[in-house]
């Protein structure tokens, strides 16, 4: 049990405080110090909040009642972390970290300072604080602790708070990779991820910064590190560290190995890979501090991963959606199967090419444009089959439903706010240059920009298309059209782009059906990249 005492600090104690003030307001936390008497001695605002200076005091008043020794919490949601300072078992003051109550939609609902983090750092403070102060020799060493403490949880802070799902898992790692070499300093960190190649599974490097030291001729030592480091594993380590310190390496490293550590990326059921760093250069060997460092880093992109691996699977399973959904539509007339594929398609080659000659336009937006050509007919899904598969003219009538299908898909889409850069491209793509179009006869630089890309794309599959009325047209055909259509019916800059553009390698990607290996290595990916677009 403590006793209480008045409050002694000195300059070295009152500069410590302050620091640590600076330290916990950068987190959006407020601090404040109450010395024996209850007196205010110093407080420090993170500006999210106001801290009620009241209840502090009675929380304080509590810490000194009871004489507690520990790091008690407070509030309706343990909100308000309280501990004792004291110096050789007296308490001089009790010290409050207020976190601050959630606040915002539950998409966005955090803390100011998480509890959890604060109280890890309020820990390690506190114990520095109350033995500190023997010697100014032994200030030096714990203020460099301390110094490096508050920047492996920063480090850790920082890779928490950036986990955004539409970033890939290797720039993630990179980051990780990064920033760890920031901290410690060694020869070269690396990740290994364990990835399917053919029929089997190998450990793939996937991020790293400095030169891992390991003999790179010997393909295999990665693979055989991790067999070692399972091993490590198996009889209760929680890393593998290796050195010839203090005595002969445990294992036979090659290359220009002088101290390792290895530790590994816990998936939910598996071991998903592994992270490793060879050669400290600023001490001897890697020890257990360290070890404790990497397996937290490891375990914060162990989590990475595996909610990227579920983001994956929603976006697939929403574009696959969407493209059922359109594949539906399409199939309501045999002529059209597979039109809005090919439309997505040829919207994003104009697209990419418009990017190419302008810089106008990032990725996100071709996506965008990509999704626009998907769905550009999914007002259709409100037009009579018997419309749309009539052979032979429409009447007046008929016509007249089937230009209802743009304001459709429209409205279809309008009440989704992701979709809200997609509804231009479906509303106007039968708008024309000459203002001619429908629903709304726009002119000129009236139509948007998807708008135009998606009217080209959609009167290229059109015309080359068989349809009941007609035999599909020549590639060449189709191109002297669009050419005459210039400034009529097209934008003449974009159908220029279109033109000039490599139509005969588009129409090979289109008869050959590989649309989806064009676009990308693994054609799973195919479409979830254009929908991760749309969460950014």
């Amino acid at each position: 049990m403590l006793k209480t005492a008045g409050c002694q600090f000195n300059s070295m104690q009152m500069r410590t405080l302050k620091e640590f003030g600076r330290e916990i307001s950068a987190f959006g936390a407020n601090l404040i110090v109450y010395d024996s008497e209850l007196n205010l001695v110093i407080s420090y605002d993170g500006g999210r909040f106001i801290s009620d200076y009241e209840s502090g005091s009675a929380c304080a008043k509590e810490i000194l009642d009871s004489r507690s020794d520990k790091i008690e919490t407070f509030g309706k949601l343990n909100q308000i972390l309280a501990a004792a300072l004291s110096s050789a078992g007296q308490v001089q003051a009790v010290i409050l970290i207020d976190c601050g109550e959630p606040f915002g939609s539950a998409a966005q609902d955090k803390r100011a300072g998480e509890p959890k983090l604060m109280q890890q750092i309020l820990k390690m403070f506190i114990a520095s604080f109350n033995d500190s102060f023997k010697n100014s020799q032994q200030m030096e060493l714990v203020s460099s602790e301390l110094s490096q403490t508050y920047e492996e949880l920063m480090l850790l802070y920082k890779m928490s708070t950036n986990m955004k799902m539409t970033q890939s898992d290797a720039n993630y790692l990179q980051m990780a990779c990064d920033s760890l070499t920031d901290l410690v300093n060694v020869e070269g960190i690396a990740i290994f991820l364990e990835k399917k190649i053919g029929d089997s599974k190998k450990l793939i490097l996937t991020a790293g910064a400095g030169l891992i030291a390991l003999d790179h001729k010997q393909e295999d030592m990665h693979e055989i590190l991790f067999e070692r480091l399972m091993g490590e594993l198996d009889t209760g380590n929680d890393a593998l560290l290796d050195s010839e310190v203090d005595a002969p390496f445990k294992y036979e490293w090659f290359g220009r190995v002088k101290n390792i550590i290895a530790v590994p990326l816990h998936g939910k059921d598996k071991i998903i890979g592994m992270m490793v760093a060879t050669n400290r250069l600023d001490k001897a060997d890697f020890d257990s501090i360290d070890a404790k460092l990497f397996n937290s880093v490891a375990n914060q992109c162990a989590v990475f991963i595996e909610n990227q691996g579920l983001f994956r699977d929603l976006k697939e399973l929403f574009i696959g959606s969407l493209k059922a959904l359109t594949n539906s539509i399409d199939a309501k007339d045999q002529y059209t199967r597979g039109h809005s594929e090919r439309v997505a398609l040829i919207s994003k080659w104009i697209a990419e090419r418009y990017s190419q000659i302008t810089g106008e336009l990032d990725n996100d937006a071709i996506q965008k444009i990509y999704l626009a050509g998907l769905l550009h007919d999914i007002g259709k899904i409100g037009i009579s089959e018997a419309v749309l598969g009539k052979e032979g003219k429409l009447t007046e009538e008929e016509y007249e439903q089937i230009k209802t299908h743009p304001s459709i898909g429209a409205g279809i889409l309008s009440d989704i706010r992701q979709m809200a850069d997609i509804v231009p491209g479906v509303l106007c793509h039968h708008e024309r240059h000459d203002g001619k179009g429908y629903p709304k006869g726009l002119l000129g630089e009236e139509i948007p920009l998807v708008g135009k890309i998606v009217m080209i794309a959609d009167t290229f599959d059109a015309m080359t298309s068989k349809r009941t009325y007609r035999d599909a047209l020549s590639v060449e055909t189709t191109i002297a059209e669009i050419e005459k259509g210039l400034g009529g019916q097209f934008d003449p800059e974009i159908g220029s782009i279109f033109l000039n553009s490599d139509i005969d390698k588009l129409w090979e990607i289109i008869q050959n059906g590989n649309v989806e290996s064009y676009y990308a290595e693994d054609a799973g990916d195919y479409g979830t990249i254009a929908v991760g677009a749309l969460l950014r």
